[in-house]
């Protein structure tokens, strides 16, 4: 039987509905999409895994959940966005309220196994170069008026191939139009960037990571 919206509830492709996420087992489900679908597709290792999802997915879950959508097939989770309208104002809060304490926590030794959070508190203090920041260099000066909004964006594997990831943008897309924001920008590999083209996304920056793959600063104007 397909999946009947609820109050509240986006109609998507046959069997599935878009709704803001429903409470912490959505969340959770986030995190396992996130760690499963990071590097390229490749996922992430068990050991790495716990780290990885606090770094993403707690900014989201703490300061933005209402900007957050989810994809549900049979009541549960498969695939998600998670955004803001402005990345000024969530860059800030994130760095006091989320990554200071993060910071900590790892200095007191947790995520002992995890090399992410070894390589975290190193940016966090300087010691090792921070490949956002050094792409955010080249496009920063317009990215805050011209393209204040960005996402992240992850289909579970098993449900890729459908729409999800392309109609869970153009929801929040339409939520920004809504309350007036300019623009859209996402970070992203070689691999996604011509997805996001062809959804009408331009590349605004890039930088080279490692001598071999390139990462992507791409902006789309919503008005």
């Amino acid at each position: 039987m397909p999946e009947k919206p609820a109050e509240g509830q986006e109609k998507g492709p046959e069997g599935y509905v878009f709704d803001s996420p429903r409470g912490p087992e959505d969340w959770l489900a986030i995190r396992d999409i996130c760690c499963r679908t990071a590097e390229g597709g490749k996922g992430v290792s068990v050991e790495r895994r716990e780290f990885f999802a606090e770094y993403w997915i707690r900014p989201y879950e703490k300061l933005a959940p209402a900007w957050t959508l989810v994809a549900l097939h049979e009541g549960k989770v498969a695939g998600y966005l998670c955004g803001c309208p402005s990345t000024a104002r969530f860059a800030v809060a994130r760095h006091f309220l989320i990554r200071w304490p993060l910071f900590l926590k790892v200095c007191m030794g947790a995520y002992p196994d995890s090399p992410d959070a070894a390589a975290f508190a190193r940016r966090f203090v300087g010691l090792r170069k921070d490949l956002g920041r050094r792409l955010a260099v080249k496009f920063l000066a317009g990215v805050f008026t011209l393209y204040p909004a960005h996402l992240h964006v992850n289909v579970d594997p098993e449900h890729q191939g459908k729409g999800l990831g392309k109609r869970l943008m153009e929801l929040f897309a339409l939520r920004l139009r809504q309350k007036g924001v300019a623009g859209l920008h996402l970070v992203c590999g070689d691999g996604p960037a011509g997805f996001y083209e062809k959804l009408g996304f331009a590349d605004l920056a890039s930088t080279t990571i490692d001598d071999k793959a390139r990462l992507h600063a791409m902006g789309m104007i919503l008005a």
